[in-house]
């Protein structure tokens, strides 16, 4: 029996990939969307039961707006979206060479972007439903260069309980943020690098991060027995967020 239908951004990889393919294999129905064609013609000629593929980039309102009409004719409500599109390497120039393009690209994907499909689809919820922004850790703490990505996901943590006040009591809205999550069999390339055993071992809960503890949590969120959690953020990092590491050695107290 179909959990219902969902509406995962960002689907066709990565770690939306291994979410779209974890919620099919717990009964729900997918809508997937992304931007990338190559990975959706490879996922779409995967031809898993359930699934269905939008090319779409989410900063353009004019396409969400059009998907959302489209949706509610041919498949009515949704019971949950989960925002997870995003430009993902969260390098980029020094902050005295970053260009304007690139900031306003990261921004409109990874911030507008949910916006955008909040506005036009929340509409489109079953009374109860949820909505799960994907963040990151990097929202609380950065490396150098990273400002875009950074102020992106900052914005995303923020936009989700002011959505929470919003769309409630009728739409919940909670983020995820995770931190090192391994999705390096998850690209159309299947070239990324598998995490070390010194990546592993400095995680408090031992491992590296899998597609499959986000999707999870995400399951969780989206089901009823989340009814009272809104507003949340949710860190999944293994621990590392609160894990003290002093490159010569302990401070004194």
């Amino acid at each position: 029996m179909s959990q219902g239908k969902i509406l995962i951004t960002g689907a066709a990889r990565g770690l939306g990939l291994g979410m779209t393919r974890y919620f099919l294999r717990h009964d729900y129905q997918v809508l997937g969307l992304d931007i990338d064609k190559y990975a959706l013609t490879e996922l779409d000629e995967a031809q898993l039961p359930g699934l269905q593929l939008v090319h779409l980039d989410v900063a353009d309102e004019q396409a969400v707006q059009t998907l959302s009409r489209l949706v509610e004719r041919q498949f009515g409500r949704l019971s949950g979206i989960i925002n997870n599109a995003a430009v993902s390497l969260p390098y980029h120039e020094s902050i005295r060479q970053l260009s304007l393009a690139h900031w306003q690209r990261v921004l409109a994907v990874n911030l507008t972007g949910p916006m955008l499909i909040c506005k036009h689809m929340s509409g489109l919820l079953r009374p109860g439903s949820a909505i799960i922004n994907i963040g990151s850790t990097r929202a609380h703490q950065s490396e150098p260069d990273s400002e875009a990505y950074a102020a992106a996901k900052g914005g995303l943590i923020a936009l989700t309980h002011a959505l929470a006040i919003s769309l409630g009591p009728e739409v919940r809205v909670n983020a995820i943020s995770p931190g090192w999550i391994d999705v390096s069999q998850l690209q159309p390339d299947r070239q990324g690098a598998a995490p070390s055993p010194e990546d592993h071992r400095q995680h408090p809960a031992g491992r590296v991060g899998e597609a499959e503890d986000v999707a999870a949590l995400a399951r969780f969120l989206l089901s009823p027995e989340a009814g009272f959690i809104t507003g949340q953020e949710f860190i999944i990092d293994g621990g590392m967020s609160k894990r003290m590491i002093y490159p010569d050695g302990p401070a004194a107290d």
